[in-house]
């Protein structure tokens, strides 16, 4: 039987013949559902069906069509175009991030998917732009966002630091998130509440009975380090502990800072726990531990600092810290940007202590 005659294969379109190029070498499109097809499946006029899912309320049009128009649409998965839309009512569906090291960083990366959830239920998409440490480099990109028609700007940064903005000729929506600009007096800022975190890792520690407690910070001139040493200050007066008796080291937020921070203080028996910059610092103040042929958390309890995925809950023991809401601080952000009746100013999201398994009760109690 040839192949013409195969009952099987009578109705498969072959692929062509190697070196040949057929209808199956073409790429295959569906073709995109237009408002003349809704306009057709709800039985009315292709201005009407703009009319309903424009949400036109100055047209007068039957509710029991409106509903017909809204059905046909959901029954043929109708979605707007955009870009047909911008080029309409010269309003953009675009939001630029512009991000120092964010997407870099696993748990920064979060604030990214913030913004995103943010603004896509309103129709918007958001694009990251990484920043250059070039100043005229930062400053083109934005102009370029702007060039391109981006309805907002978003600022965004792994750690809460000052940023240079680069003023757009053309003024655009704008929020800062992790981030800040001095030179801008009127702008909106969403930050995680540093202050807040430090003081409620500090009295959780105080509230285990910890009293000689040694602060591993990050660099002295750092805003988090700042904030957080405030609320651990202020949670050893709430406790009773004097604020003298607990020494205070500086470091760089890396493992290594941790560990030879940790060396230099472990030597003293009265400490019984360290309460860290960052995770990675907590990992090296661990490390340090071991090396000193010491225990966590029988000898000497560690707290860390962000809740860093794929570190602080597969340590063992698993890391007690602080979450840093970097999801919240771009959902924040993105509802800020897209909310004109929004004021400016500070925003403070609270961060979230988080209990495992570094933290017990001194050695002594």
């Amino acid at each position: 039987m040839s192949d013409q005659d195969d009952p099987i294969d009578a109705d498969v379109e072959r692929a062509p013949a190697a070196g040949r190029r057929g209808p199956a070498s073409r790429p295959i499109t569906a073709r995109r559902v237009t408002m003349k097809d809704v306009a057709k499946r709800a039985g009315v006029s292709q201005p009407t069906v703009s009319f309903v899912l424009n949400d036109r309320r100055d047209v007068s049009v039957a509710e029991e069509t409106r509903e017909r128009v809204r059905e046909a649409a959901r029954d043929l998965n109708f979605q707007p175009n955009r870009a047909a839309q911008s080029l309409r009512s010269n309003t953009s569906y675009l939001i630029g991030i512009l991000a120092d090291e964010i997407v870099s960083r696993a748990y920064a990366g979060r604030i990214a998917l913030g913004i995103q959830q943010a603004v896509q239920p309103a129709g918007y998409v958001s694009f990251v732009v990484e920043t250059s440490e070039s100043p005229e480099a930062t400053e083109g990109a934005v102009e370029n966002l702007v060039n391109q028609g981006v309805a907002g700007l978003i600022y965004a940064s792994a750690g809460a630091s000052p940023v240079r903005y680069p003023v757009p000729k053309t003024e655009v929506p704008t929020v800062f998130v992790n981030c800040w600009d001095d030179a801008v007096s009127d702008a909106t800022i969403v930050l995680a509440d540093e202050y807040q975190g430090g003081r409620d890792a500090a009295a959780a520690t105080f509230a285990a009975g910890h009293r000689d407690v040694v602060f591993l910070g990050g660099p002295a001139d750092d805003y988090a380090r700042k904030q957080r040493e405030r609320g651990l200050m202020d949670a050893a007066v709430e406790a009773g502990v004097p604020p003298e008796r607990i020494r205070r080291e500086s470091g760089d937020y890396s493992v290594r800072s941790g560990y030879d921070l940790a060396m230099r203080v472990l030597p003293d028996p009265a400490v019984t726990a360290l309460i860290c910059g960052n995770d990675r610092m907590a990992v090296g103040a661990l490390m340090a531990l071991h090396s000193s042929g010491l225990d966590c958390p029988g000898d000497v309890s560690i707290v860390g600092f962000d809740d860093q995925p794929d570190l602080a809950e597969d340590l063992h023991p698993a890391l007690t810290t602080v979450a840093l809401p970097h999801l919240k601080m771009g959902l924040d952000a993105g509802k800020l940007l897209l909310d004109e009746e929004a004021a400016p100013g500070l925003r403070l999201i609270p961060c979230t202590f988080v209990a495992r398994g570094t933290l017990t009760g001194p050695r002594s109690a």
